[in-house]
């Protein structure tokens, strides 16, 4: 995480170092560097950024943004709990059109695909020799569980970047669409077995169920413009 925040704060530096006259008809030609801030509290928070690179001069860009939080930075938990020991990863890929240019900003819609993982790692008491799907079980135990939930969403986005003298982009931006949940143990156990979820009402961590949802994408981005500016 150190490293990531590194990176960025040196992209900081080096776009403010020269100040051009930029405005959004400038700026649609450059890469901008982006960090999602309300990424860091996302019920699966990571520190997460991107790069818009241009499609030439279609009004279209690329945007591909990389996530990653491990189980130290975890703050959803009540107190006396456990922090829970999962790892986040994502990616969101994301085509974007802008449709309208004025000085300082840019609406644009995009169609976006999102993929995240979950790795969690949670001592659980497991039911043995049970009678599936909601029978008694023989016994249980107390064991370490290794899961893994995979979501794959597909959004419809809409939003606005503003441009800033300071070479300085926000991007506003909200989306609908749906996402599938599936969850599957990593764990090599014995047949008939019942894993628990846990308590935290926000996971779908329940092992082999998969999900079909709703899914509401809306945010915004700091982002960098990098590259030569005339004065």
């Amino acid at each position: 995480m150190r490293l990531f925040l590194a990176v960025f704060v040196g992209c900081c530096l080096s776009g403010l170092a020269s100040f051009g006259q930029i405005d959004a008809e400038t700026a649609q030609k450059h890469v901008i560097v982006k960090f999602a801030p309300l990424s860091l509290f996302d019920f699966d928070n990571a520190v997460q950024f991107g790069v818009e690179v241009p499609l030439g001069t279609t009004g279209m860009s690329l945007q591909q943004d990389l996530g990653y939080g491990p189980a130290a930075m975890n703050t959803w938990y009540s107190q006396g709990v456990d922090r829970p020991n999962k790892e986040v990863f994502k990616s969101r890929t994301q085509l974007r059109y802008y449709y309208l240019t004025r000085r300082r900003m840019k609406p644009y819609i995009a169609g976006e695909l999102l993929l995240k993982k979950v790795i969690y790692r949670d001592n659980k008491w497991v039911g043995m020799e049970c009678d599936q799907p909601w029978g008694n079980c023989g016994y249980v135990e107390n064991t370490l569980v290794k899961t893994r939930r995979m979501v794959h969403a597909g959004h419809a986005k809409a939003g606005m970047q503003f441009y800033f003298s300071s070479r300085i982009a926000l991007d506003l931006f909200a989306g609908l669409g749906f996402r599938n949940i599936r969850v599957r143990t990593i764990t090599d156990l014995p047949a008939n077995t019942r894993i628990p979820r846990s308590d935290r009402w926000f996971e779908y961590d329940t092992p082999n169920e998969s999900e079909f949802l709703p899914s509401l994408a809306m945010g915004f981005h700091f982002g960098i413009i990098l590259g030569k500016f005339e004065d």
